[in-house]
């Protein structure tokens, strides 16, 4: 049985692919010619142009030509080659989506200066290790000076260090420069480290005792929530009370007017940037920035500053 041919330019017209472009898959062996004639001009039959059609469709898929080679020659599976390719598709919307975040950052600065794009360009563009030893850095100037307790502060690393994904959305992105920003802020790390020195270089703080209290009496502020009591409600007054004595406790101090006193100042001090950190963490993780405790601690101390003032 004979197999129509066709001339190169035939093939083209056909396959709408340039003469060019046949003869580069030609030479580069993707597209070898089922013969020539005896002038020496390639010759092409149905058989090559069904594999013309294979190389348009991996080529506009994107994947290489060495791939390409690789399938043809059975080396590599077209699932494979196909896997291979949505991988570092995937790998190139991640990429996109952080330079997107980068420009929104950017666009959103007042006065943009090009030490700013480059801040949020290499803020999103770090591994996690390098994001980890942003949030170490901040915590080790937090704690410079203060007698933080060393386990708590590798809690609060691995508590916050961002979990991004491979492909993080842009909301994620967002919230890490955002974060990258309030971490890199000195005024925002002058502020932190007061408030640990207060707390920490109180001879009697017992962080096994804070650590056991919160959690429950955050359980308390969350169902009150649920219940629709305000902080200015007889229920809000229990719990400020409740927390007053329990707070004075893990501190090593007496529930009196000179701890209450101590409260409200620290409540006045209070940086809404702490606040914010944790639900940009949220954010990153891939939860609603409602997840953090925050809302429950901010019922907390506007219960403190009705009740006790």
């Amino acid at each position: 049985m004979t197999h129509r041919t066709y001339t190169i330019g035939e093939a083209a017209r056909l396959s709408g692919v340039s003469v060019r472009r046949l003869r580069f898959y030609s030479d580069k062996g993707l597209l070898p010619p089922a013969g020539r004639t005896e002038s020496g001009y390639r010759v092409f039959t149905d058989e090559e142009l069904v594999r013309l059609d294979l190389i348009r469709c991996l080529r506009d898929a994107g994947v290489g030509l060495d791939a390409i080679r690789e399938v043809l020659s059975h080396e590599l599976s077209l699932t494979d080659a196909l896997r291979l390719r949505l991988r570092a598709l995937e790998a190139e919307i991640a990429s996109q989506r952080r330079v997107a975040s980068a420009l929104r950052a950017a666009l959103r600065s007042p006065e943009l200066t090009e030490a700013d794009l480059r801040r949020f360009w290499t803020m999103t563009n770090l591994s996690r290790t390098e994001r980890r030893n942003v949030i170490e850095r901040f915590y080790s100037q937090v704690s410079k000076d203060v007698r933080i307790d060393p386990e708590w502060m590798r809690q609060m690393i691995e508590a916050s260090t961002p979990e991004l994904p491979d492909d993080p959305t842009p909301e994620q992105c967002d919230a890490w420069i955002e974060l990258s920003a309030i971490l890199d802020d000195p005024e925002f790390v002058a502020t932190m480290r007061a408030n640990a020195k207060e707390v920490w270089d109180g001879a009697n703080f017992d962080l096994a005792a804070w650590q056991a209290a919160t959690d429950p009496f955050i359980a308390k502020a969350k169902d009150a929530i649920a219940q629709g009591f305000g902080p200015e409600s007889e229920r809000a007054h229990e719990l400020a009370q409740e927390w007053l004595e329990t707070s004075a406790r893990v501190m090593g101090r007496a529930p009196d007017d000179a701890y209450k006193a101590w409260l409200r100042t620290r409540y006045a001090a209070h940086d809404a940037r702490a606040v914010r950190y944790w639900e940009l963490v949220a954010i990153m993780k891939g939860q609603s920035p409602q997840t953090s405790p925050n809302r429950e601690w901010t019922w907390i101390i506007d219960a403190m500053k009705h009740h006790l003032g």
